[in-house]
């Protein structure tokens, strides 16, 4: 060994002796199977997609990133590219004859891209026309800005969505001042101290006291997005790679911040700053379990979600809000 070599860094490598014998061996197939398709073409994309949205679901919370990171240097957001193609085409998986640019592809995949466009192109690269990222960029860009001038008009009006509401709990009462009125606080220390309990959240939508909407899943997901109404603030807490841009598509402010300054105070000041009471928040990510509690006792609609069921569930007993069905 020569010099320089001893500074070399070694290698990292995926700990495939953690995860159950056959588990293992079927993401480590799938590793080298991605890696046979890493030349992308659409329909390879959309292969690849496939696959890693296998892996994703076969490994815990975390080690999906993990993963990513060790075995192909790739962020989440890099991950997600892919696997919105599969799940966006997930009828339409051939998409060998077609000409599509990657970028494209990746934009015309994205969940704040309009259905309507989608439809259209895809229909378009079927009939043998080239796609290029520039076109479906210029008239999805279009198409957007007149949905965002319907929806600054419409703002203030009511937003209603049909998630699938499961598990029913007693309600609880929220904390009230002598004359009645709800509290607002001003600090951490005013919020509830007790929690109630309630049973392992299941995935998908959840509605809260009648007002609020909590996603359990992937809130990069279509399912999550195209519930979301245009809100006035979008709070974006996380420790993950960004994979939301279509966060500001459905807010006039989106704040985004690490999980380290993710605290109370800062919540509190951040909402009365950006929103007025009664105004739409949204909270792609739970990190902070008080989070929920926040934004009700400051009397805001809520629409939040994260892939940990524990967060889900913590902020949710936090906060004290019954699910209703």
């Amino acid at each position: 060994m020569n010099e320089s070599e001893s500074f070399l860094e070694p290698i990292p490598s995926f700990d495939y002796e953690a995860l159950e014998r056959e588990q293992g061996q079927t993401i480590q197939r799938l590793t080298r199977e991605i890696r046979d398709c890493l030349h992308r073409s659409a329909q390879d994309i959309w292969e690849i997609g496939q696959k890693l949205a296998d892996v994703r679901d076969r490994l815990r919370y975390g080690q999906f990133d993990s993963w990513l990171k060790i075995e192909f240097g790739w962020s989440r957001r890099t991950a997600y590219n892919f696997i919105s193609v599969y799940q966006t085409f997930g009828e339409r998986a051939n998409l060998a004859q077609v000409d599509i640019a990657t970028s494209a592809l990746y934009l015309l995949a994205a969940p704040s891209t309009p259905k309507r466009v989608r439809e259209e192109f895809l229909q378009k690269a079927h009939e043998g026309h080239t796609i290029t990222h520039k076109q479906l960029s210029e008239v999805i860009q279009k198409e957007k800005s007149q949905n965002n001038t319907n929806s600054s008009e419409n703002q203030n009006k009511s937003t209603s969505i049909k998630p699938e509401i499961v598990n029913i709990i007693p309600k609880e009462t929220s904390p009230t001042s002598q004359n009645g009125e709800k509290t607002i606080p001003s600090t951490i220390e005013e919020l509830p101290s007790s929690i109630i309990t309630i049973e392992t959240i299941q995935e998908g939508w959840h509605c809260l006291e009648h007002q609020h909407y909590l996603f359990c899943g992937d809130t990069a997901s279509s399912e999550f997005v195209d519930r979301i109404p245009y809100s006035p603030l979008a709070i974006a807490i996380t420790a993950e790679d960004w994979d939301h841009d279509w966060l500001v598509e459905k807010a006039k402010s989106v704040l985004i911040f690490p999980e380290s300054e993710g605290e109370s105070t800062l919540i509190i000041q951040l909402i009365n700053m950006f929103s007025e009471p009664g105004d739409n928040v949204v909270f792609p990510w739970l990190p902070n379990p008080d989070i929920l509690a926040i934004a009700h006792q400051l009397n805001r609609r809520i629409f939040a979600g994260d892939p940990n069921p524990q967060r889900c569930q913590l902020a949710i007993e936090r906060a004290q809000l019954s699910i209703e069905a």
